[in-house]
């Protein structure tokens, strides 16, 4: 009977409940998609610096950590092969090696670190190889040689990213329905190679206008786009006596992730020319990366391994992306201020709002989580931080039990000061409807 009373005295002034339902209605869905889209980007940052850049696990020789010296290779190589071998929890592993070199073209010069891989292996660690920017070459192979893996970043910094204008390219914008009197003004550029996208950015703002280039200035640029594949690198790195050497190779392919900051530096040779061009008889191996079948066996597997050899160091992916595991173990601080913001009168208008919210809610991070927002605007600062420009919103089960919890809790104790304020009143007085 109670809850019969306290359900119809909601509705006594319909006008002022629906108010106070629609408020918790749209502050809980913007709730869950703020916290959806959080939650989506710290998983996809998570997942990017496992997959693409630290695995779940490393081993170093344990000065090299602080002084990545060449001749700093694994003390113990034999015998921890011998127990990542042994270990059910390892997924898969790679021995690298890793050289600080520059990176020159006939156009610019930069500071990269050189990794030394074998290329079939690693494709059962790390995703690079499906970083593949399409139409701009290919994974390495281990059967072919002088061939170099470079970055987006990298081609653009070494001039190597180029833009041009041809007949094909113009077909191509026609196929897209891109306008005529585009099109016409376009053959002033036509047949000019221009050897970063600023040069680009600015000869396309001399023949368009603005609303113009809002509307086709990316599918412009992404169909003159011309990457040299090919054309030569020439590395250059010292051996372990400290004498410069040097060594030519053709980019094979461009990848891109999410991280700008990786991708700038990360280039890949095969791992015995790499030995090679440094004078040695065998590859180097400067670090090991594990993959583990479950995240959370990381620091299991780490204690395993670090009685093995005293002269390398284990590390774990909370240990070598310090910004990500952070981000990761704090999601929970998201939810409590989250749950703070919330302003709750009633048990009975809250728990109405905010399951009409969650459900809405959960929509619309269901649909957002397969087609992802996109970030354009600031695409280039997410991605210089290692967030992707387009995040997929995340939100578990757990998030809306949490919730549900707090909200009921909220309620509760939100009610205790009206219903102390009514025991004061006449009881014909509490009955008057305003």
């Amino acid at each position: 009977m109670i809850k019969s009373i306290a359900w119809k005295n909601i509705w006594r002034n319909r006008n002022r409940s629906l108010v106070v339902i629609t408020a918790v209605t749209l502050g809980i869905i913007s709730g869950v998609l703020l916290v959806g889209i959080m939650k989506g980007w710290v998983e996809q940052r998570l997942r990017d610096v496992i997959s693409n850049e630290v695995s779940h696990l490393q081993i170093h020789n344990s000065e090299f950590i602080n002084n990545e010296e060449i001749d700093l290779t694994l003390t113990g190589l034999p015998e921890t092969e011998k127990a990542i071998e042994a270990l059910p929890e390892v997924s898969g592993w790679v021995k690298r090696s890793k050289v600080v070199a520059m990176a020159n073209t006939p156009w610019a010069t930069t500071g990269v670190i050189v990794y030394g891989i074998d290329p079939e292996r690693e494709k059962g660690v790390t995703e690079i190889w499906k970083k593949i920017v399409p139409g701009a070459g290919e994974y390495p192979d281990i059967n072919r040689q002088g061939e170099i893996l470079i970055s987006d970043k990298c081609a653009e910094i070494l001039k190597l990213k180029h833009y041009i204008i041809t007949e094909e390219v113009i077909d191509q914008l026609r196929g897209e329905k891109v306008p005529e009197n585009i099109l016409l003004r376009l053959t002033d550029l036509k047949e000019t190679r221009f050897r970063s996208p600023k040069d680009f950015s600015e000869a396309l703002k001399l023949v368009f206008t603005k609303r113009e280039l809002d509307g086709y200035g990316n599918l412009i640029t992404g169909k003159a786009l011309d990457y040299r594949i090919r054309n030569r690198i020439l590395i250059t790195l010292s051996d372990d006596t400290g004498t410069p050497v040097q060594g030519a190779f053709r980019v094979c392919g461009i990848y891109k992730t999410t991280n700008t900051g990786f991708d700038q530096a990360a280039l890949f040779v095969n791992a015995r020319e790499l030995a090679q061009l440094m004078g040695k008889d065998e590859i180097m191996t400067h670090e090991i990366a594990i993959l583990l079948n479950d995240v959370k066996e990381a620091g299991k597997v780490k204690e395993k391994l670090e009685g093995i050899s005293s002269g390398d160091s284990v590390r774990t992916w909370k240990e070598l992306a310090p910004d990500a595991a952070m981000m990761n173990d704090y999601m929970i601080m998201y939810y409590f201020i989250f749950i703070g913001i919330i302003m709750l009168e009633t048990i009975f208008l809250t728990l109405t709002g905010a399951v009409t919210g969650m459900i809405a809610g959960w929509a619309i991070v269901k649909v957002l989580g397969k087609t992802g927002i996109h970030f354009s605007g600031w695409g280039e600062g997410f991605e210089a931080m290692g967030f992707a420009a387009r995040v997929y919103p995340v939100v578990t089960p757990d998030f809306f039990i949490f919730t549900t919890l707090m909200v009921v809790f909220t309620a509760i104790v939100s009610s205790l000061w009206p219903a102390r304020k009514a025991l004061k009143l006449n009881p014909v007085e509490a009955l008057r409807t305003e």
